[in-house]
């Protein structure tokens, strides 16, 4: 939801989660990623509370409105950076499947602090009193096309070109995005889902995940990603009474690895409407 809005609301039910990941730990200062999110349908829907007993929506509006709250924290180095997003999508069946299309505001605070850093020169009065701090406001979009097996989107973020904030004699420049998925149920409780996602940053750099999941039994999950910055990340998932819970593992392909162990990355999750098994 946080790269597209137009899955907001997408799995029906109330999703829950929380994502902490630190890249190459033991360098000084590395860098490390928080984001929690949450988004619900809303509509004429009954869901399971955690002691099964059935709870029913008030609102009556044929299931299609979908939203989403996402908040994150990235901080590298001196830099740092915090942020909310809003989205609203409207979810449109079709035969056998649905298109959603979706809008979502953002802000963003970008804190530089120069006192955190470690000169040539100790004592710089320069970096020493340089502590600023920038808002952003902007907004986002996307599309989806999807059905019980498969997903394909696209979004578009930042969509007004504003002055950077930073650097006002430039503009904020557009990411466009493009993701899809398909499930292959290959046996009755083993399922592969291939999935790719590109991203087009800034009119200057392509970046691409590819991936390969298993599900076991409908819910535990394995997958192995490749990523075009040259690291390969290993993730298992499983779930627990309600819960899930997920681990990943990066390996950097570079020279990189000779300085760190790699990147970890710890995954939380409740799915309020889906029964314990």
């Amino acid at each position: 939801m946080l790269v597209n809005p137009a899955t907001a609301g997408i799995e029906y039910i109330p999703v829950v989660a929380l994502s902490f990941r630190k890249q190459w730990p033991g360098l000084d200062q590395s860098p490390y990623h928080l984001n929690a999110s949450a988004s619900l349908r809303v509509g004429n829907y009954d869901f399971y509370n955690p002691k099964m007993m059935i709870n029913r929506s008030h609102f009556r509006n044929r299931e299609r409105i979908g939203l989403g709250m996402g908040m994150y924290a990235d901080q590298n180095g001196p830099q740092g950076n915090r942020g909310i997003v809003l989205a609203y999508a409207y979810h449109l069946p079709l035969d056998n499947s649905s298109v959603s299309m979706g809008l979502s505001g953002s802000m963003e605070q970008s804190l530089l602090d120069g006192t955190s850093w470690d000169p040539i020169l100790p004592d710089d009065p320069l970096l020493s009193r340089l502590k600023e701090t920038f808002y952003t406001f902007n907004a986002n979009a996307g599309i989806c096309y999807y059905g019980a097996e498969y997903i394909f989107g696209m979004a578009v973020n930042n969509l007004l070109p504003l002055r950077n904030k930073p650097d006002p004699s430039e503009r904020v420049k557009q990411d466009f995005i493009l993701h899809g998925a398909y499930v292959f149920r290959s046996r009755e409780r083993i399922s592969i889902e291939p999935s790719v996602n590109i991203r087009y940053l800034d009119y200057e750099n392509i970046e691409y995940d590819i991936r390969a999941k298993m599900y076991i039994q409908h819910s535990h999950w394995i997958c192995l990603s490749y990523r075009s910055y040259r690291a390969l990340n290993l993730a298992a998932g499983i779930w627990v009474k309600g819960y899930y819970l997920a681990y990943d593992f990066e390996i950097n392909l570079t020279p990189m690895v000779h300085y760190s162990a790699g990147t970890h990355g710890i995954h939380l999750g409740m799915n309020l409407g889906m029964r314990s098994y």
